[in-house]
């Protein structure tokens, strides 16, 4: 007799359980998946001790008549799809037909269903065997218990985590879930406890409010567009609410919840400036896409999708989330928390060579100051810190500054920020505004360090992108595979300024550099550069570029506990209305925060909270 045997339909459903149900977020993610496709309105999840004791889940659907009950515990039984054409057309959330008999092969399972003027049924399974079933009197809808999960495999029951942490795991769930379908109610039960709760609004700031609170409701930002084989509509929280986790940048799909890399971290891209390192924003993307363009076919939980057109989708999040935060203006009030560690280590941090940056906002190049009589301010003449890059377009500026009479401190057309009348500083780092809405705190270095970030940004992005040619060539040695990685992107090289010429099969000359390389440091950037390029397969010169900046900036701009005169002030103000971000610094700090005057008044019991 041979070796290889049939498994038995229960060994292969238990097998298949090991895939499907994972914990009881799993079970619960299956249900309400069924629910929606039944076209439920309304659908309520009850739960002992965190699904581990039982999970129910019951909704007002289109039910299913007796044969239909029988069949949805025969595995890969369904009524999603009929042929191999239905399968790259899915606009269901269900099609494999694997769940219920996956989960009645580790639990105990019963469905009660029932469609309109026809009298219910009811099935139970345990352990994958039928073992009761018959006419019942139920509303229409389905309702569908889960109890003892796993309680024939000791081994999967051994590290399942209490009940509280299962809870979480099934709300993460239940909150994508409510993003993807808000015109739908849900409903969860923790122990006969009511624990979350959707009105079915249908209304995006309504289900902000429901899920994350009424600040982050007030926050709302949304934009809608159209292109080639999708629509899409973000929902958008501004920056200054945040979470220290990916976890709230949520993709909805067809009306389901997927995860997927690449359209995470082009939202995190366009929110780079506006978090603090580490910080991350609330958002949630909603695509309508053509079917075949999606495979959700990738795994059985049905959230790892492929999409066709990926890359064009990545960059419509990053160019249409950048449009919208510099349209909607977000200076944050005094009470939004910010974590000021926000520095981060990197090749780059020790490589960065001395820079002269004449024309960085360390103060207004040759112009005249002008000695403030308040006596809260100290003015004296700013002297640059360090010697930078040479690049002077600012003088015909700075020239201008000193024949021409100080202006109000911000001019109202084509600007920013509101227009706000200088009061003076403290600590040498803080300035001080004031208008009819309230009073302002700018910080001078984020500041001057978001003029300097922008403006770099714009010069490393050129075609003339500052070099200098060594005049001793320095050789560098490569393996085998890294020489014919070097060898096929030369050109990206180039364009974050660095000229590589081949010297032997595995060696190279190092012969232009940009001019922020330390010269000693220079294989090391270059190993840093190729390590990125062989993880993604080419250099990713927006990184370069972004980090790049950002090092000029902080080195170049005006430090704390530094004063400066008014004169100095009107122009940093002046320049930073000119950003296409003037509220945070590059790393994502505020540059500037309101006070209003109710806020003032309840500090000081002039008027009642």
């Amino acid at each position: 007799m041979g070796k290889i045997l049939k498994m038995s339909p229960h060994l292969a459903n238990m097998i298949a359980a090991g895939e499907v149900v994972e914990r009881p977020s799993s079970v619960v993610k299956e249900l309400v998946e069924n629910a929606i496709d039944a076209k439920a309105s309304s659908i309520k999840i009850y739960l002992k001790n965190g699904g581990l004791e039982e999970i129910r889940v019951s909704d007002d659907g289109e039910g299913m008549d007796r044969d239909d009950v029988l069949m949805a515990f025969i595995p890969h039984a369904t009524s999603k799809i009929k042929s191999e054409y239905d399968l790259f057309r899915i606009l269901t959330l269900g099609f494999r037909g694997e769940a219920i008999a996956s989960i009645a092969a580790v639990s105990e399972m019963n469905i009660t269903s029932s469609q309109d003027g026809i009298e219910g049924y009811s099935v139970t399974y345990k352990a994958g065997i039928k073992k009761e079933e018959g006419i019942t009197h139920s509303n229409k809808g389905t309702t569908v218990t889960v109890s003892g999960l796993f309680f024939n495999t000791p081994a999967r029951l051994k590290y399942m985590r209490n009940g509280k942490k299962e809870l979480s795991s099934i709300l993460y769930f239940i909150d994508r879930i409510a993003m993807a379908h808000p015109d739908l109610r849900f409903t969860v039960f923790s122990d006969d406890k009511i624990v979350f709760q959707t009105s079915g609004s249908d209304n995006p700031k309504t289900l902000i409010a429901e899920l994350y609170g009424m600040d982050a409701a007030r926050c709302v930002m949304e934009t809608s567009f159209v292109k080639d084989g999708y629509k899409a509509h973000f929902v958008v929280v501004k920056p200054q609410i945040y979470r220290s986790t990916k976890l709230e940048i949520t993709i909805i799909c067809n009306g389901r919840f997927v995860k997927n890399y690449n359209m995470t971290e082009a939202t995190i891209s366009a929110f780079s400036t506006y978090l603090p390192i580490g910080k991350y924003p609330i958002v949630i993307l909603y695509f309508e896409l053509d079917p075949l363009l999606v495979d959700v076919n990738v795994h059985p939980n049905k959230t790892e999708v492929k999409i066709a057109n990926e890359e064009e989708i990545c960059n419509s999040i990053k160019e249409e989330i950048s449009k919208l935060l510099y349209e909607k203006p977000h200076i944050p009030t005094r009470n939004i928390s910010i974590n000021e560690a926000y520095q981060k280590t990197s090749i780059f941090d020790s490589t960065i060579g001395d820079l002269d940056i004449n024309e960085s906002f360390q103060s207004i190049p040759e112009a005249k100051r002008e000695i403030d009589k308040k006596p809260i301010i100290k003015p004296e003449e700013i002297k640059l810190e360090e010697e930078v890059i040479q690049y002077n377009p600012v003088k015909e500026e700075a020239k201008k500054a000193e024949e021409t009479p100080i202006q109000p401190v911000i001019e109202e057309p084509k600007k920013r920020l509101p227009y706000m009348e200088y009061v003076g500083s403290v600590f040498g780092t803080y300035l001080i505004f004031q208008n009819s809405e309230g009073m302002y705190l700018m910080d001078q270095h984020a500041a001057a360090e978001r003029i300097n970030y922008e403006k770099y940004y714009e010069i490393l992005g050129s075609d003339n992108q500052p070099t200098c040619e060594l005049l001793l060539p320095i050789s560098i040695s490569f393996t085998k595979s890294e020489a014919i990685f070097v060898e096929n992107n030369i050109a990206d090289f180039e364009k974050i300024g660095f000229t590589l010429e081949p010297i032997g099969e595995l060696d190279y000359s190092i012969r232009r550099v940009p001019v922020w390389a330390k010269i000693d440091n220079l294989e090391d950037i270059i190993y840093d550069i190729l390590s990125k390029m062989i993880e993604g397969n080419k250099v990713d010169v927006i990184y370069f570029r972004d980090h790049i900046a950002k090092m000029i900036a902080c080195k170049a701009s005006i430090k704390a506990n530094h004063q400066i005169s008014k004169m100095e002030v009107d122009y940093l103000v002046s320049k930073l209305n000119e950003c296409k971000n003037p509220y945070t610094c590059p790393h994502g700090r505020p540059t500037i925060i309101r006070m209003s005057v109710k806020e003032l008044e309840e500090m000081f019991e002039r008027i009642q909270k």
